[in-house]
């Protein structure tokens, strides 16, 4: 509030030197609509006028929008002044409030990044951000401190959520041996499901499984649910199988002891040919299985044969092996937060505190025993072990070195509950959720002014890793340009870029909403599981190339090429260009190696083998294929749709706030949604014209329905299409696609394509758009700095930073737009050095 007060002062001492110089235009062409007696747009200027509302003004009579075209227009002369005056004043004012108090209202670790910083401190693989409350938005990203409120209900959960942290890191129990082997007959012979699925999704061949399709919850090609968390070892002998002789993409998946269907944790390319033995290793959570899954969805009853006869893609166990766990016990987790302390059964230690015998538990292998009397560290020295944990962790929570009063704060608690007889592990605990839930640890320490190196080291590594700054980054003095620059391309450079990726495209391209809707199997039974896991992928995979080989930001609109897997060559249509891919230029290559190890993890960055995964290769995309650039890649396409239908007000919108960075308002509350029409009587299109007579809809509509009908060529699952799919019957009759054993669906209208801009300039087909949005490419590379900018720091763009923002985009035009020397310019900028 005080905060407020104060810019509101400045403005106000402001106001009284610009607003007699602005009054003229103002009083002579913009009252009328906006005055006492009317108010267009809720908008009036007659009276007091805020800051955020000159803002407002200045922005639409920039764009030529106010006073509107039919309207008698101001000398230009008149124009230009009062917009020079507006600009300075506005500047001037803003430019006060960052040096006084700051870009950057006080800001807590968002779920993402408390997620990330839990599990960097303690090791825990616990969900922690599924324990917390929702997240709320601004300017599209979810760390802008604006919106990052703080309630009791946080509090409550953070402290739930530390305590869930540090209790997974304690061992339930030694490591219980486990080794199983199963051939396919026995995996057969354990699912209940098998004897529904056996000859219509999967067949036996002598003692191997061979699979076609999807298998259901309880007929899995599982191994047995392990008794213990812990990472193990997974052997099988398999290939793939199919008359095209090319690899197959598999799930590696995990299943646990509820209803839950498999979770996808990677996929990976079976090689074709003589059955060749993989390996993998895995970290399993108690219960948890491993899960072989094919994500096809082909049914049986389309091809009127034997499933022996069947030559489509699929895959052949021979055996499927597990063993562990394999990992250190107790973990170096455990170690972090208890050191040396000794683990016992809690009737062990509750026995030796009492002076009483324990009992012998060294030969104890009953799960249920250990469920029932787990283990708990006990140290022998409980002061001095406390003591000596803590001065190492709350360094590190704290992300910066810590006062000694403030040290012996945290000692002093634990010691208390030591002293008044608690256990040690009941006392750590405690030590640790009050560590966890300071704000110390919450909040981001930053002063209004430049930031020092500390400040800026954590505001560098949550920008680009997601995670806290390691010793490295804390030891730097990140104030020198030089050394911020060394340490920015340290980071762009290791694994942990990996939660910048994650996290930046999650979010600006939506990512994050891939699994929000499920395309209808009725119109689209072509989708299936290994498509949705490779669309976000290749989009991650491009932006990491993008931004790694400083590629221009101008290639996220148009691309010659593009980083696809064998499954969404066949999509695109593009297989040819996918085996024409030179090998050097692979990801993901394939080994010539007899045994393939790949690891999973469930850590925040997985760091996984080349081999063997579902093989992406940089493919340069051909003439007519209607690719390029991230708009019309299948992840972008699927989450503009809602799974049935596509709309150009939709993927309009969304091209027009995430690419162009042109924000558009909410519908009149009294103008209803438009209803699709599933059938396919009608196209969208026509629907549209009939909205767009309404005025009020037009004024918004004539910007958002030209990039929405650009990308209507494209389906919901992100499929290039001349028409559209119908699930009543048509003249046109039913559609038969190659290899297509969906339900069966008819022949629409055909898709109307192209539009007209805003500005009147014609289009027929994306690659017409594409180009009309090149031909203003500095707008292109404004409105990823204003995103980027967003990201990095937690606010977003005031008015003082545009003309910082316009001087970065002069910058990066002089290095063909380059995304990573962009990135280099927003850490180098003044709004982001600052608070």
């Amino acid at each position: 509030m005080r905060r407020l007060f104060i810019s509101g002062l400045f403005f106000a001492a402001s106001l009284h030197a610009f607003e007699p110089k602005v009054r003229p235009l103002i009083d002579a062409h913009c009252i009328e609509c906006h005055g006492a007696d009317v108010q267009k747009g809720k908008l009036r200027l007659d009276g007091e006028v805020s800051m955020k509302t000159w803002i407002k003004v200045h922005d639409r009579i920039a764009a030529g929008e106010m006073p509107p075209k039919k309207s008698e227009q101001p000398p230009q002369a008149l124009r230009d002044e009062s917009l020079k005056i507006l600009r300075e004043s506005l500047h001037a004012a803003s430019l006060e409030q960052q040096h006084t108090q700051g870009r950057v209202p006080i800001r807590r670790l968002n779920g993402t990044e408390y997620e990330n910083t839990v599990r960097e401190l303690t090791g825990t693989r616990v969900k922690l951000k599924d324990l917390l409350p929702a997240d709320n938005s601004a300017g599209g990203f979810d760390n802008v401190s604006a919106v990052l409120d703080l309630s009791s209900t946080h509090l409550l959960l953070y402290q739930e959520a530390a305590e869930k942290a540090i209790s997974s890191v304690i061992p339930v129990h030694p490591h219980l041996p486990l080794k199983d082997r199963r051939t396919g007959r026995q995996i057969a012979d354990t699912g209940s499901n098998f004897k529904q699925t056996l000859t219509r999704s999967c067949f036996l061949k002598g003692d191997a499984l061979v699979v076609y399709s999807k298998l259901p919850r309880y007929g899995l090609v599982c191994t047995p649910g392990v008794q213990g968390a812990g990472r193990y070892k997974v052997r099988m002998s398999a290939s793939a199988v199919g008359a095209a002789n090319v690899p197959v993409p598999v799930s590696y998946c995990t299943i646990d002891r509820g209803r839950e269907p498999p979770v996808v944790r990677d996929v990976v390319d079976f090689p074709p040919g003589d059955p060749r033995v993989i390996e993998t290793e895995i970290d399993l959570e108690a219960g948890e299985a491993f899960v072989l899954q094919l994500q096809l969805n082909w049914d049986i009853r389309a091809t009127k044969k034997p499933i022996e006869d069947h030559t489509g893609p699929g895959f052949l166990i021979e055996w499927l092996e597990i063993e562990g766990p394999v990992d250190e016990f107790p973990s170096q987790a455990y170690r972090t937060l208890f050191g040396n302390a000794e683990l016992m059964p809690k009737s062990v230690a509750k026995a030796k505190a009492e002076g009483k015998k324990p009992q012998d538990w060294s030969k104890r292998a009953n799960i249920y025993q250990w469920l029932n009397d787990p283990l708990e560290p006990v140290s022998a020295t409980p002061k001095e072990d406390a003591e000596n944990l803590l001065r190492a962790f709350i360094p590190r929570a704290f992300r910066r070195p810590v006062e000694e009063d403030t040290l012996k704060h945290y000692i002093g608690k634990v010691h208390a509950r030591l002293d008044a007889g608690e256990s040690f592990v009941n006392a750590m605990t405690y030590g640790y959720k009050s560590v966890l839930t300071s704000p110390q640890f919450l909040f981001f320490s930053e002063s209004p002014g430049e930031l020092d190196r500390l400040a800026l080291a954590n505001r560098l590594a949550y920008f680009l890793t997601s995670l806290p700054p390691d010793a490295e980054l804390l030891a730097a003095d990140v104030t020198k340009p030089d050394e911020l620059r060394k340490q920015t391309e340290r980071l762009l450079q290791s694994t942990r870029a990996r939660g910048f990726t994650e996290n930046f495209t999650g979010q600006w391209l939506e990512l994050r909403k891939i699994d929000a809707t499920i395309p209808d199997p009725n119109l689209y039974g072509d989708f299936d599981g290994t498509l949705l896991w490779s669309m976000p992928e290749e989009t991650r995979r491009f932006f990491d190339d993008v931004l790694q080989n400083d590629r221009s930001v101008l290639e996220f609109v148009d691309s010659t090429w593009t980083l696809v897997n064998r499954r969404l060559a066949e999509h695109y249509g593009i297989v040819e260009a996918f085996e024409a891919a030179a090998k050097d230029n692979q990801t993901g290559r394939q080994s010539d190696k007899e045994t393939l190890p790949v690891s999973l993890s469930h850590g925040p960055i997985v760091s996984l083998s080349s081999v063997p995964q579902s093989e992406f290769r940089r493919v340069n995309l051909p003439a007519g294929s209607h690719r390029g650039g991230v708009m019309t890649q299948g992840s972008v396409l699927k989450v503009t749709a809602d799974g049935t239908t596509t709309s150009p007000v939709l993927r309009g919108k969304w091209v027009l706030e995430h690419i162009i960075g042109k924000a558009t308002p909410p519908p009149p509350p009294d103008v209803p949604a438009i209803e699709p029409d599933i059938r396919g009587a009608t196209t969208i299109r026509q629907q549209l014209d009939k909205h767009r007579n309404i005025a009020a809809c037009n004024s918004c509509h004539q910007h958002i329905d030209p990039p929405g009908f650009a990308l209507e060529s494209f389906d919901p699952i992100g499929g290039y299409r001349e028409f559209y799919r119908a699930s009543a019957r048509t003249q046109a009759g039913i559609v038969q696609l190659a290899g297509y054993t969906g339900r069966a669906f008819y022949r629409g209208p055909d898709v109307e394509k192209g539009g007209v801009t805003h500005d009147g300039k014609t289009f027929t087909t994306i690659e017409d758009y594409k180009r009309l949005l090149l031909a203003d490419p500095d707008q292109i590379a404004r409105n990823l700095a204003e995103k980027l900018l967003t990201y990095a720091t937690g606010a977003e763009p005031q008015f003082a930073d545009r003309e910082l923002i316009e001087q970065i985009v002069a910058k990066v035009k002089t290095k063909n737009f380059g995304f990573r020397s962009l990135v280099h310019e927003i850490v180098q900028s003044r709004p982001f050095r600052s608070k």
